[in-house]
């Protein structure tokens, strides 16, 4: 949507406006539906809700937002999958998680695409006469 309707000519910032605008509503009324709408609220889930709207909403998808008014969508899209390495990465160091080599073949594979994915285009070999 961002790079395929008018709201390509927004900046971030209000692309990302926009966007919080029309979901938290709908997301709102749909919550309901999935279980209470608040349950056990204690510091721990508010600091959390604070890290997500703060870092996560705005800090992260404004330079998502960003990097799409830049780049390809499509060689920015393939560095979304290294989401699961920073995860498993940061698990690994703050959660002190086991990380064994099932795990570590599974990341180098994504690498692996990554790396495919975004390498240059060779020349087409032109066909003899």
């Amino acid at each position: 949507m961002a790079r395929a309707t008018r709201l390509r000519t927004e900046r971030p910032e209000m692309q990302l406006f926009w966007q919080v605008l029309v979901s938290a509503p709908v997301l709102l009324i749909a919550a309901p539906l999935f279980g209470p709408l608040i349950r056990d609220l204690g510091p721990i889930h508010i600091a959390g809700l604070v890290f997500q709207a703060v870092l996560v909403v705005s800090g992260g998808f404004m330079f998502w937002l960003w990097l799409l008014s830049i780049y390809p969508v499509s060689g920015v899209a393939s560095f979304s999958f290294l989401s699961p390495v920073f995860s498993v990465g940061l698990g690994w160091a703050l959660l002190d998680e086991q990380v064994g080599p099932s795990l570590i073949g599974a990341l180098v594979l994504v690498a692996a695409g990554i790396v495919l994915i975004n390498r240059p285009r060779r020349a087409p070999v032109p066909a003899p006469l």
